[in-house]
């Protein structure tokens, strides 16, 4: 009677063992990804780095307001759950539309995105966590420039989650009420956008400047 036990017993133990395995070559490959990745952060002071960093600060509040006009518009319309359809709906083209009126490329992405067209790529996504790390240090978040692969600037601002965002991003159950979390779940099936709290960064703007050539030094 001990050996199915015993037989049994081997069986979990490989189980787990597999999985840790797994894991590890997981994270490993992860760390091995994030390595490969070389990001050009520009540090330098110069007038063009000042021009650029000031027209993606300006591009970045504009958007900002922009989509929170709009939103606040589609709540008194019809209260948060239109604004959740106005998210799935228009947010992207008010986007797409100020990105060709200021001659950048706008986007808003996250990490735990609600909408997959705002998924981050790889290169966002190592900017992000610097954010992230410098948030959980306690530094006050600064906007970061960088060159991409053709030397054009890059402008990134994060995103903080405030206590408006909560009836969308906060928790289910106690910030978003049941019919909010039915919404969310019929309009974004994979949806990751949420258990933020007040002041969590939750993604970032990422501005690029295709006209633009960073004179590098």
């Amino acid at each position: 009677m001990k050996y199915p036990t015993i037989i049994i017993s081997f069986v979990l133990i490989i189980s787990l063992l597999s999985c840790t395995n797994e894991v590890k070559q997981s994270d490993e490959k992860q760390k091995v990804s994030d390595e490969n990745i070389r990001i050009s952060y520009v540090y330098q002071n110069d007038e063009q780095t000042k021009s650029v960093k000031k027209r993606g600060a300006v591009i970045a509040k504009v958007s900002t307001v922009a989509l929170g006009k709009a939103l606040q518009s589609a709540i008194k319309e019809g209260g948060p759950e239109q604004a959740l359809t106005f998210c799935n709906h228009q947010a992207i083209k008010i986007t797409d539309s100020l990105s060709k009126a200021e001659g950048a490329v706008i986007k808003r992405v996250a990490k735990k995105n609600r909408n997959p067209e705002n998924e981050m790529s790889a290169v966002e996504s190592k900017v992000f966590k610097q954010f992230l790390m410098e948030w959980l240090s306690g530094k006050t978040l600064e906007a970061k420039l960088t060159i991409d692969e053709n030397n054009h600037p890059v402008y990134y601002k994060p995103i903080l989650t405030t206590k408006n965002c909560l009836v969308c991003h906060g928790k289910p159950g106690k910030n978003i009420p049941e019919n909010m979390a039915d919404k969310i779940a019929e309009l974004y099936p994979e949806d990751k956008a949420i258990n933020f709290e007040d002041g969590h960064p939750r993604g970032m703007w990422v501005i690029s400047f295709p006209e633009i050539k960073v004179n590098k030094n």
